[in-house]
Formats: structure tokens, C-alpha cells, sequence
């Protein structure tokens, strides 16, 4: 299961990164930026392998392709380490003994790694290797996999994020079909609403507020027709009306509940946002927006629960983008300073394209697969929970936000603003909006974007 870093753990890793400086180990070196020809001899070479998963069961689906890899290609060996953060690959870049592929759960740190040298652009590779990135991976993961024109990472699984409802909560209400705006949301919500006897809330119709789960990717522009970063480069939050309005729609829907209780909702069920305590699950929520992985877990936990996934709704105004969403997910980097490049990329190759590897990692982790080739081939694309998340994700308007050599301290910085906002420490939302955007823009000057 993918679980962005959130919370301390981001200010952690950021912290380590900016302390790091993520260096590069040094000038490129004269190695030839050219793939290997598979089943050409070759001289016997181990490559390290980092990844950030860590449960038994994800580490078995990386060894056994790692062992099949070695069985089919007996001179390459392949060191595996599992449970490392881009804090723990910061380090190592620092201190000039890098990892040769490095495997993140975030791609936030995209463009800091490629601008700074830390990581190495895979294009010329792809290139020598005959593989047309744009007909192998989806657009969505391109977004977040390049910076400036180079390849600075290859995705590995992919996460979309849409809207679970209650199917049995919906019927009660008599609501006959899942709202397509945000402004549907906020009148099925309180149609949802149920209160206990004492004016206490009993079912929430729907949450809001940025902290709570995977609720930050409602706040990157997808959802709201419009765009983190404008042509320009700098934030947009000043000059496009549509964050007021983004942000008005949030902030009514916690006043309708209050935002003691909101508070109270979030402090309750954040802890349980992915196992049996889930709100949705216990009936506390009757609509919840989050990614994929989530229908693995209710399969676990409440198999016989009757739910429907749908799109998540999109701001009024922007209905021509209703069915696209928040896309991003799990990169791996070949790292600049691997001693052994080609066969570093060999490897990378292997994991990001090979199509029973991909599937079967994704049924592990319940995540979607990240190539053309491996969503065609998987047994779940058609699934009423899975399907969803699946179009989402191929939808040609799905993205992630602009990367940026600062990193995820933009997203940190935005995140911030909007908890503040939220508990009303903010008053003016435009100057608030203009405020966010500048301090945002000075961080990507300062990172040297």
C-alpha cells in the first residue's frame, strides 16, 4: 500500500534534505549513457537496490522478480535493501556512497534530485534501449517523473485518488446518483448528515478538511480546473479566482459541522484512516475521498461492505474535467553517482516495465499498474471498485502538480497555509491565497528554479 509522507515524517525528510543539500556524488562519469543488449555476455556486476517498502509481502514480490532476473541474466546480482526514505537516500548521496537505483513512495522530490545532479537523466537510456516513454507509461505519470525536459525518473506502480460512497447511506437519503460538483457534494453531504438524539453528529456526510487521510490532493488543482503553477512558473493562487472559490467550498462545509466537531472527527479517525476504524466503514462517513489501496483494505476488513466508487467531484464551473483526478505515485531513480550505470539501469528496466512484476506488485500492494502493457494484462482494470481508479488514471486531464527543485517543502508550505485556513487563523482568504503564493514562489527562487 502507498502512503505519501505525510505529517512530521515530511518535515523530517525535508529537513534531512536541505541538511544534505542532496548533493551529487560528483562530475558525471565517462560511463556510456547507452542500455545493455539483453543476453549479451557480460562481465559479473552487483547493483544495490533501495526501496521504501518494507512488509514481508512486498519484499517477497521484489525478491522473487530480483531472483528471476538473476536466473535469466546470471551475471547481474542484485543487493536488495529494503525500509529507506528519501531521508535515508539524502544521506547517502551526502556522503558519496549513493545506492545505484533508489525506490520512493513520493515523487515530490522529483525535481530537487534532477536539478541538483543527484540523480541521472534515464532518457539517453530509454533511447538506446528502444523504449518510447509516451507509449509505455501513461501521460499521468510522466507529469510527475520529469523535470525540464529530462527523464529523471521512471514510475513504478501509480496511486488515483476518487470519491467512496456509502451505497445503502445514499438509498436512505433517497440520493439516486453520486454528485458530479462540488456544490452536489455539499447538499448530498448534508442529506447524509445524521445527528443522535443529544444534537451530536452521528454520520458525517463528508469531511473536508485538508488533514484528514488523502485530503491534500483535493487542493492541487485537479479537482478545481486549475493549475498549482502557471506558464510562468510561479504559483497561481493570487491571480485564479477558483482557489477562493476552492477554498470558500471547504470552509462552508466545516462550518456547517462545526469545526470543533470537525476537529474532533479528524483527531478520532485520522489513526484509522486505513484500517477496520475507518469512518466510512463504521458508518460515521458516508462519502470519503481517497486513493485506490483503500479498496484492498475494505476487502479485508468489510468484505460484504456495499459501497460505489466514482470520480471525485469537481468544482462548479469546471465539469469538463469531471472524471480526471490527483495522480502521483512511487518513482525510482537511477542515482547519478552509481558506479554502474548501464547495469543499474538494466535493473530499473526490469522493475518499472515487466509486466507480471508490475501486476503482481499491485495486487500485493494494492496499487494501480503503472505501464500500458501491465493495466491491459490486469485482472482487476475491470472491477466496479477497481475500474474507477484504473480511468482516473488514464484519463489525459489527470495530474499531479508542477515539480520544483524545492522539493516537497512547496507542498509542506501549501499544506500549512490550508490547516490554518481551516481553523480560522486565516480571516482574508484572498490576501491569505496571495500571501501562500509569494512565500511559495520565494522558496522555488531560493531553490533556483
Amino acid at each position: 500500500m502507498f502512503k505519501p509522507i505525510t505529517g512530521a515524517a515530511a518535515v523530517t525528510a525535508a529537513g534531512v534534505l536541505l541538511l544534505a543539500g542532496c548533493t551529487s556524488t560528483g562530475p558525471a562519469s565517462s560511463q556510456p549513457d547507452t542500455a545493455i543488449t539483453p543476453g549479451a555476455s557480460h562481465a559479473a556486476t552487483t547493483v544495490t537496490v533501495w526501496t521504501f517498502n518494507h512488509l514481508p509481502n512486498e519484499v517477497a514480490a521484489f525478491k522473487e522478480t530480483l531472483n528471476r532476473l538473476h536466473s535469466k541474466y546470471p551475471w547481474l546480482t542484485v543487493k536488495f535493501v529494503p525500509n529507506k526514505d528519501d531521508a535515508a537516500y539524502a544521506k547517502a548521496v551526502a556522503a558519496g556512497d549513493p545506492p545505484d537505483v533508489f525506490v520512493s513512495s513520493v515523487p515530490d522530490n522529483v525535481a530537487k534530485f534532477c536539478y541538483n545532479g543527484t540523480v541521472a537523466d534515464v532518457g539517453p537510456y530509454l533511447t538506446s534501449a528502444r523504449i518510447d516513454a509516451a507509449k509505455t507509461f501513461p501521460a499521468a505519470t510522466l507529469a510527475y517523473t520529469r523535470y525540464q525536459g529530462k527523464q529523471c525518473a521512471l514510475p513504478l506502480l501509480t496511486d488515483a485518488f476518487a470519491l467512496y460512497y456509502n451505497k445503502q447511506m445514499f438509498k436512505a437519503a433517497g440520493i439516486t446518483e453520486p454528485p458530479r460538483t462540488l456544490a452536489e457534494l455539499t447538499a448530498d453531504a448534508k442529506k447524509l448528515t445524521v445527528k443522535n438524539s443529544d444534537g451530536s453528529i452521528k454520520t458525517y456526510g463528508f469531511v473536508p478538511r485538508s488533514d484528514y487521510d488523502v485530503n491534500r490532493y483535493l487542493y492541487t488543482g485537479a479537482h478545481s480546473g486549475t493549475e498549482f503553477y502557471g506558464k510562468d512558473g510561479r504559483t497561481t493562487f493570487a491571480s485564479d479566482a477558483k482557489w477562493q472559490q476552492l477554498l470558500k467550498w471547504d470552509q462552508g462545509l466545516i462550518d456547517y459541522y462545526g469545526s470543533a466537531n470537525v476537529q474532533k472527527f479528524v483527531g478520532r479517525y485520522q489513526p484509522h484512516a486505513d484500517d477496520a476504524g475507518n469512518p466510512l466503514l463504521t458508518g460515521a462517513a458516508a462519502m470519503e475521498f481517497d486513493g485506490e489501496w483503500h479498496v484492498g483494505e475494505i476487502a479485508t476488513e468489510k468484505k460484504d461492505f456495499d459501497y460505489g466508487v466514482v470520480p471525485m467531484p469537481v468544482l462548479d464551473g469546471s465539469s469538463g474535467t469531471y472524471g480526471a483526478g490527483s495522480t502521483l505515485g512511487t518513482v525510482a531513480y537511477l542515482s547519478a553517482g552509481s558506479q554502474h550505470k548501464q547495469e543499474a539501469f538494466f535493473a530499473l528496466q526490469q522493475l518499472t516495465t515487466d509486466t507480471t512484476f508490475l501486476n503482481t506488485l499491485a495486487d500485493t500492494v494494492y496499487n494501480v499498474p503503472s505501464t500500458f502493457a501491465a493495466l491491459k494484462a490486469w485482472d482487476q482494470r475491470d472491477d466496479p471498485h477497481w475500474k474507477p481508479f484504473v480511468d482516473v488514471f488514464e484519463n489525459k486531464n489527470s495530474t499531479y502538480k508542477t515539480l520544483t527543485p524545492a522539493g516537497i517543502e512547496d507542498m509542506d508550505t501549501w499544506r500549512a497555509f490550508l490547516l490554518d485556513y481551516e481553523q480560522g487563523k486565516v480571516t482574508d482568504v484572498a490576501s491569505g491565497l496571495a500571501g501562500v503564493g509569494k512565500k511559495i514562489d520565494d522558496l522555488n527562487s531560493e531553490s533556483g528554479q
